[in-house]
């Protein structure tokens, strides 16, 4: 078997994890690799480390000898996926839309039409040639319109899809991460024992790994063990400037050397600058906006939503038809039956991204308040849960909070979350927990709760998904695959049976 590993975004980090995890697919398995890189700089150090030359492939030398999109390729993009809703697909990259009215915080460049089609229909030509003749295909996240584009074909083709997707809710101690095999990070491996389990009873070790987990999620503070293991993480978010200020003349000179046709992210150097300065001054300006800090100032009878934090894949790629937060927030509010109380918190790391005006527009709302206590201090004195994706829904699963999913996750196939896929069916189903009390008289409520956890601890891979541990992630895929080891090949341990 060939497997297809696609990298953009992030670098020599990300194609050295895959190289380790192609050396553990090769050796220990005998299958062969593909790589694809944006910079021909990248595929140049890949066949340096011994890769074969006709298997490293670069976007930038694509879009430097492929011609120019036609309206032809263009309508056979429309004809030939069918499936896909490029307008969707378009409107999850930050780097030149910004659908979540953050108005100028994330430094949104303009673009013109032709442009935004030339470089989709030039990242699908690429992919279909990258999986011809693969197996499976090994991607980032869908953190960027590359990636994400990236799902879609491989769908179109019929080729699995294995994206490195950390774990933030862990057992305390252990590390972790799984293979989400769709843009929505939901994990084949993860529901289907989830169905196993379905007739089987867990084990007196597994109740007590289970509520192990349930306590360390009811203690999480947004501070992921990954994060901080990474340079990175260890600041994401926490600051309004952007952490490339340090290094403000390197990093402009580097910009402006970029071809925008192949690393798309390239920045308006001037929205960029002005972008920094926004989020300084509404980081000010709106520091009193989040309401009181003060659990018991929530009001009986209300519904929990925490914004998310913008732009990000939670919204982008998992709720793009709930990206704009402030309408969803108006829309929750006339969902709501009479004589409940929507209570908003805004994401710590957004603050500075949203002008004022948008929180006292929500704020002027009869039935909104905004609380600033912390997430798991509301779900515990709320009745009822709203999000989009993200790591609330199952914090307020773990405590028996009834949890309404706009958008999709890897969590979703619990059977005590209500999904809710279209907007003008919120009303009713929160009638439905509120006013009926479903969720109230739903049996057997702890038990699918172990369930459900047990089957998202079985689809854990047990490491992180860092560059020490890139065979462990090697094997673990092998084992997806079904891949049988070949004569003499020495077992890792640690990687799921």
């Amino acid at each position: 078997m060939k497997v297809a590993f696609i990298g953009n975004q992030g670098g020599r980090e990300v194609y050295a994890f895959y190289a380790g995890m192609a050396k553990a697919l090769h050796d220990g398995f005998g299958a062969s690799s593909r790589f694809a890189v944006w910079l021909d700089g990248e595929r140049s150090d890949l066949v340096g480390q011994g890769f074969v030359d006709a298997d490293c492939l670069s976007f930038e030398a694509h879009v430097r000898n492929a011609p120019v999109a036609g309206d032809d390729e263009i309508d056979r993009l429309v004809r030939d996926y069918r499936e896909v809703n490029w307008s969707e697909v378009v409107a999850a990259e930050r780097a030149f839309t910004d659908y979540s009215m953050l108005l100028g915080a994330a430094g949104d460049r303009r673009e013109s039409p032709e442009y935004v089609r030339g470089l989709v229909v030039a990242i699908v030509r690429f992919l279909e040639q990258v999986l011809d003749g693969c197996g499976a295909m090994v991607c980032q996240t869908a953190d960027t319109l590359f990636s994400l584009i990236a799902f879609k074909v491989a769908r179109h083709l019929r080729i699995p899809a294995y994206a490195i997707a950390p774990a933030w809710l862990l057992e305390p101690g252990k590390g972790g991460g799984f293979f989400a095999n769709s843009e929505y990070l939901e994990c084949e491996r993860m529901t289907r024992s989830f169905a196993v389990r379905a007739a089987t009873p867990l084990t007196t070790e597994e109740r007590a790994r289970v509520e192990t987990l349930i306590q360390s999620i009811r203690g999480f503070d947004g501070k992921t063990a990954f994060n901080a293991t990474t340079s990175k993480g260890k600041t994401a978010g926490r600051r309004a400037l952007s952490p490339n200020a340090v290094r403000f003349l390197s990093y402009l000179s580097e910009n402006a050397r970029r071809n925008k046709r192949v690393e798309y992210v390239k920045i308006d150097p001037l929205r960029k600058v002005r972008a920094n300065l926004l989020r300084i001054t509404r980081k000010q300006l709106t520091r009193n906006a989040f309401g009181p800090s003060d659990p018991d100032s929530i009001p009986s009878r209300s519904v929990f939503f925490a914004i998310h934090y913008q732009p990000e894949q939670s919204t982008l790629a998992q709720g793009i038809w709930h990206v704009n937060q402030v309408a969803l927030v108006e829309n929750i509010s006339k969902s709501l039956p009479l004589g409940y109380t929507l209570v908003v918190k805004e994401h710590p790391w957004g603050r500075g991204n949203r002008p004022r005006w948008q929180y006292e527009h929500l704020a002027g709302f009869y039935n909104v308040v905004f609380c600033d206590a912390p997430a798991k201090e509301i779900i515990q004195r709320v009745d009822a849960v709203v999000a989009v994706s993200g790591t609330v829904a199952m914090e307020a699963l773990v405590f028996d909070k009834p949890t309404v999913l706009l958008g999709r996750n890897f969590f979703e196939f619990s059977d005590l979350i209500y999904r809710v896929p279209v907007i003008n069916d919120l009303p009713e189903v929160l009638a439905k927990i509120l006013v009926d009390g479903d969720y109230a008289i739903q049996p057997d409520r702890e038990e699918r709760l172990h369930r459900f956890l047990m089957a998202y601890l079985d689809g854990l891979v047990p490491h992180f998904p860092l560059q020490e541990f890139a065979g462990e992630w090697g094997c673990a895929l092998a084992a997806e695959l079904d891949l049988k080891p070949v004569p003499g090949a020495i077992e890792r341990k640690g990687s799921p049976a």
